[in-house]
């Protein structure tokens, strides 16, 4: 999420490692380096997936050069948070691309067996 709220209630650490705290370091990264920034964007149905957050998410961008990987979201038991919508991902990227971010869609694979992102050892047997 590209608001310390949103971004509060999934990433908890972000208490105390803040968005504008983050911003500060990409910028000196970027200063250093040269180097784009690649952002891995997890959207979530009814969470982060408006176009409200995909301009969160380009003010956000334009502290540094930058790419942006939506990545689909595998849903998973005992967990409220779903996958967004197949037109509301493809309007954010669309979004995101009217204000020259590179933007792609990583589609999930892996959803019969949990194999999103840490999502294997998050199940039970």
């Amino acid at each position: 999420a590209a608001n310390d709220k949103k971004r509060s209630e999934i990433i908890p650490i972000n208490d105390q490692n803040s968005l504008e705290s983050l911003a500060e370091a990409l910028i000196y990264f970027h200063e250093k380096t040269g180097t784009r920034v690649t952002y891995e964007y997890i959207i979530f149905k009814d969470f982060n997936d408006e176009i409200e957050d995909a301009r969160e998410l380009a003010e956000f961008c334009k502290h540094v050069p930058c790419k942006v990987n939506i990545i689909e979201y595998n849903p998973i038991e005992n967990c409220d948070l779903q996958q967004a919508d197949y037109v509301k991902v493809n309007a954010f990227v669309k979004f995101l691309e009217s204000r020259n971010i590179i933007a792609n869609i990583r589609r999930s694979r892996g959803k019969d067996i949990d194999a999103g992102c840490g999502q294997l050892a998050n199940k039970k047997r």
